[in-house]
């Protein structure tokens, strides 16, 4: 009976703790402290440490801690998945599409809104993506900075207005965000999956079925002014995302293949 009350009274906090730590996020100084550490300061310091402490790119260390973020954050993008699909699913059977894109009781009134809230603070832990990248000896991409910088941007307009668009970010992004952080995972112990290009197209595929889908806002006029802001910010923000993405995959994989055409035109010649 105490160990239960004991294990009750530690749940209570730390439920109380974590709300506390939702709350002081959705403060806009907050973010913008945390993404001018992220864009100035953290480069520079992540860059100080790895020199200083002499850390190895290829080390034992530094690999174990790179699996286990990414399983971490594969395990929190699952778990946000099944919490957030089967209320999104509920409230279309009980309100239909308009209800889930402007009735407000599906945002403040169920768990969704503070799924969402947890989806979001969760993107400043996603800034170790960078950091790994430099403790690798390697340059984060303009992609990488843009999608950090400009989702947690979002991600923070969509809650503190409390959009229900933001539905689709949250439950596409979490989907993918496990098959993703789980072949990374994979990788690590050098795992390299035939599928990573199809992983590639289903990030872009996201970013499009967001703007489309989320769009249904617009149809209904009952969103605030606030709310139909947030969503054209993101959306501005999807559609770089697409043009980088599609940057990204070309040289990632057309280039190789042209390569071969050229290796096959050029034996044919010899032939």
């Amino acid at each position: 009976m105490i160990a239960m009350t004991t294990i009750s009274s530690v749940t209570d906090l730390a439920v109380a703790k974590t709300d506390d730590l939702i709350d002081a996020c959705m403060d806009w100084r907050v973010l913008a402290g945390l993404l001018a550490f992220y864009l100035v300061v953290s480069k520079p310091l992540v860059f100080f440490l790895r020199d200083g402490f002499g850390v190895d790119p290829k080390g034992f260390l530094l690999k174990q801690f790179v699996f286990w973020h990414n399983v971490v954050l594969a395990i929190f993008s699952g778990i946000v998945f099944m919490k957030s699909l089967p209320i999104m699913i509920d409230v279309l059977k009980s309100g239909g599409w308009e209800g889930l894109h402007v009735d407000a009781k599906f945002f403040d009134g169920t768990d969704f809104g503070w799924w969402a809230k947890v989806f979001y603070c969760s993107k400043f832990y996603e800034f170790i993506d960078t950091w790994i990248l430099i403790l690798k000896g390697k340059e984060a991409s303009f992609l990488q900075v843009y999608h950090h910088t400009g989702i947690a941007i979002a991600m923070w307009a969509a809650c503190v207005t409390g959009s229900n668009w933001v539905v689709w970010p949250v439950v596409l992004n979490s989907f993918i965000h496990t098959l993703m952080y789980t072949y990374f995972a994979a990788a690590t112990l050098g795992y390299r999956s035939p599928l990573a290009k199809m992983l590639t197209t289903m990030q872009l595929t996201q970013f499009v079925m967001g703007i489309i889908l989320s769009s249904s806002t617009y149809i209904y006029g009952k969103a605030t002014q606030e709310q139909v802001a947030s969503l054209v910010f993101i959306q501005v923000y999807a559609v770089g995302l697409i043009y980088l993405f599609k940057q990204m995959y070309n040289n990632k994989y057309n280039k190789n293949k042209n390569k071969n055409k050229n290796k096959n035109k050029n034996k044919n010649k010899e032939a």
